[in-house]
């Protein structure tokens, strides 16, 4: 038998994945997103140091890039200082993809707060982080 918590947690996450593939139908896994979101935020990377800032072994970022290359959301490029290293690359189609995600993020936002008083806002976001610091310490 599940309880309502458990219920609870299922149905948001059920509904905030829907939400994302409606602005990003692409079949991304989130381990897939978390490759394009670094390389956003650090700039073009080695597989190496992609897999250590994620915490992926190379057998699995090798996966992922795959499937990021096949929708022309990254490229690799032959490193200038060593010719046997590639450097993976975000693409315009990356980023494109990456905004699309963002745009979705903040109209989830603005849907909640038009039903949160600031109170339940504040609310949530602090059960939010709690939540999330539990989880994360598993």
């Amino acid at each position: 038998m599940s309880d309502a918590l458990e219920d609870a947690l299922s149905l948001l996450q059920c509904t905030l994945v829907a939400r994302r593939a409606s602005f990003t139908p692409e079949q991304i896994t989130w381990g897939q997103y978390d490759v394009l979101e670094i390389l956003r935020l650090k700039g073009d990377l080695t597989p190496s140091q992609l897999s250590q800032s994620l915490g992926l072994s190379r057998q699995n970022l090798s996966k992922f890039l795959r499937v990021l290359k096949s929708y022309d959301f990254v490229e690799q490029y032959q490193s200038e200082e060593d010719k046997r290293e590639l450097i993976t690359h975000l693409t315009r189609k990356g980023h494109d993809f990456l905004q699309r995600a963002a745009t979705g993020r903040a109209e989830n936002a603005l849907m909640v707060k038009t039903v949160l008083t600031q109170q339940e806002q504040e609310l949530f976001i602090n059960l939010s982080k709690k939540i999330t610091d539990s989880l994360s310490h598993k």
